[in-house]
């Protein structure tokens, strides 16, 4: 049975909480990820006392932004986000964790180990691994 730590990212790539929205595209685009970790005080330490407030999504920008007519380079990153983010267990199966989105209606989960951060899982990532098994 495949758990989260098999199908995460591990390489999180973070934004500040108060970079605007055009930041956060560039960066998406850049690091061709559709997701970024919100951080509060610099970049993500992977240890017990870091501060990940948030995730931005490119459907928080879509929804949250654009079709609200932003301003983009003057809308922050947190302004946006969904916050506060749901954290779960590296061992988890996949089909819990799905559950756990569906039930709580979001895209992405942060995914800890002994209560440290380890990665992130996508909707998209449990999907596609789903269908595999």
């Amino acid at each position: 049975m495949k758990t989260l730590a098999n199908v995460m990212t591990t390489t999180l790539q973070t934004i500040e909480a108060n970079a605007n929205i055009t930041t956060a595209s560039r960066k998406m685009r850049d690091g061709q990820v559709g997701s970024l970790v919100v951080v509060r005080h610099g970049e993500l330490m992977r240890e017990q006392d870091e501060e990940i407030i948030g995730v931005i999504s490119e459907t928080d920008i879509i929804r949250k932004a654009v079709a609200q007519e932003k301003n983009l380079q003057s809308t922050t990153v947190d302004t946006v986000m969904t916050s506060p983010m749901i954290t779960v267990e590296a061992s988890w199966p996949l089909e819990d964790a799905f559950q756990m989105m569906k039930d709580s209606g979001v895209r992405h989960l942060l995914v800890t180990q002994q209560k440290v951060v380890v990665g992130l899982v996508s909707l998209r990532d449990l999907l596609a691994n789903l269908e595999e098994s």
